[in-house]
């Protein structure tokens, strides 16, 4: 009895917290040895990406895995449960890329659609509204291509056209200021043409007064410059608010692949006359695991849209 009594309901709690820790992890292990062994054979058995991502599996939880248990204790295990089938789902991806890696079978150029080629007399010229500000953005962004040419146009639209019938490679437009934040209406002309981010730089104000955020903007990602010296790189993607993955899921993933969140941000995709709420992340991709993630997206959130693949100009 004495004995008994030595030991206080804190000690009895935490010893049996402790012994729970322990299953779990057993279990988290042979979970993981699991996966590895179906990241081998996924990785040996697709020759392509498209074969790659047709044969990854759903690990999406049942709909009421809690329905046994306690109401008050339904919310923090049903929580459990869904970053324990993201957990899985990273450690998955994550040992496919590193199969892929070692045998030179995976690159982040693979992820992205090619539109039509480009007519020869296209590669290289850079459209855009000309003013001082956007002629200096194009000298920084010119700096990138090899031969590069400038085109300009009256019009916003008319330098998006441009692009989208495969006149012109890439388009200059401003994208935010420190004075007014995001500029809706340039957002809505990339939305409307399907434009993608592949550069930005800041471009001040004679005065230094305000800082001007230009854009530089291609068909496809394919066309982004690879080996920018000196910049950071991010990955800018945008899903509908409503559906699955969750935004909880979404930075759980990056976050393990070892991502690091930039911003978040809420906005109205307008396209061919639909509007749909959506949540654009941008991360920033010079660290980490951009692979894995682009993997866990295809997996997952096969429907998200990637915005962009960019430097930012220091």
């Amino acid at each position: 009895m004495e004995e008994f009594l030595a030991y206080s309901p804190e000690d009895i709690i935490a010893a049996n917290l402790n012994e729970t820790d322990g299953r779990m992890n057993r279990l988290c292990e042979q979970e993981a040895a699991h996966l590895r062994e179906l990241a081998a054979e996924i990785a040996s058995g697709a020759l392509q990406i498209s074969e790659l991502i047709a044969s990854l599996p759903d690990h999406r939880p049942p709909a009421s895995p809690c329905q046994d248990i306690p109401e008050e204790n339904r919310p923090m295990l049903e929580h459990l449960c869904r970053m324990r089938e993201v957990w899985k789902s990273v450690c998955l991806c994550t040992q496919i890329d590193r199969h892929l890696n070692s045998l030179g079978r995976l690159s982040i150029s693979d992820f992205w659609e090619e539109t039509d080629e480009l007519e020869h007399t296209a590669r290289g010229r850079i459209v855009y509204q000309r003013n001082s500000y956007a002629d200096s953005a194009y000298l920084r962004f010119a700096a990138l291509l090899q031969a590069p040419r400038a085109v300009y146009t009256h019009n916003f639209g008319t330098v998006c056209e441009e692009v989208v019938r495969g006149n012109c490679e890439y388009c200059i437009l401003p994208l935010e200021n420190s004075a007014e934040g995001p500029l809706n209406s340039f957002a809505r002309l990339i939305d409307q043409y399907a434009l993608k981010i592949c550069a930005t730089c800041d471009i001040p104000t004679t005065d230094g007064s305000r800082i001007t955020r230009f854009a530089l903007l291609c068909r496809d990602l394919s066309a982004v410059p690879e080996d920018v010296p000196n910049a950071r790189r991010f990955f800018d993607f945008s899903l509908p608010v409503e559906g699955s993955p969750k935004q909880e899921a979404i930075l759980y993933a990056a976050t393990a692949c070892g991502l690091v969140c930039n911003r978040i941000d809420s906005r109205v995709h307008r396209n061919e006359g639909v509007t749909q709420p959506v949540t654009q992340f941008s991360f920033f991709a010079d660290h980490g695991n951009l692979r894995a993630f682009l993997l866990y997206l295809s997996m997952e959130a096969s429907h998200y849209d990637p915005v962009g693949y960019y430097a930012h100009l220091p």
